[in-house]
């Protein structure tokens, strides 16, 4: 069975010519029932498209401090930060590197793909599955895995 397709890496030397960018975005999964919703908190680098950052909460301010926290150093002080017009995001994000895009824009392409092949490779993800977790503590086990598989080939 074919792997889904991941998205383009760009070259060193164009990685080099924007400044640093990252794409930030959410999903939802469910643990346990569908009424039980987790919200999955993505951070992707735009240039090596490599996920720098993750967490899972709900869908509010305190999840995206959560994953302010999560992020390296290097990119909560030298980064733009591209997301869709989510009200978290502006509560958390310093105004002068948050660039907020409509929906439909393509400026958080990238992090979209992400999602959707993050979706093919866990079964947890998947919104109509057999496939859920019990416990959150089983569900982050098999998001890290999968999220550490991606990143490994992307090096």
């Amino acid at each position: 069975m074919d792997s889904p397709r991941l998205p383009r890496r760009r070259t060193k030397k164009a990685q080099r010519r924007k400044p640093e960018a990252l794409e930030l975005d959410e999903m939802w999964t469910f643990v346990g029932r569908r009424t039980c919703k987790v919200w999955l908190w993505l951070a992707v680098e735009r240039a090596s498209r490599r996920i720098v950052a993750w967490v899972l909460g709900c869908r509010g301010a305190a999840t995206a401090w959560r994953l302010w926290a999560a992020l390296p150093r290097r990119y909560q002080r030298h980064c733009r930060y591209h997301t869709d017009q989510w009200e978290a995001y502006a509560k958390v994000l310093p105004a002068h590197q948050h660039r907020p895009h409509p929906k439909g824009s393509g400026k958080t392409n990238i992090v979209e793909a992400i999602n959707c092949s993050l979706r093919q490779r866990c079964g947890v993800l998947v919104r109509k599955s057999c496939s859920f977790s019990k416990s959150l503590r089983m569900h982050t086990a098999r998001i890290k895995i999968v999220i550490d598989n991606y990143n490994l080939t992307l090096q």
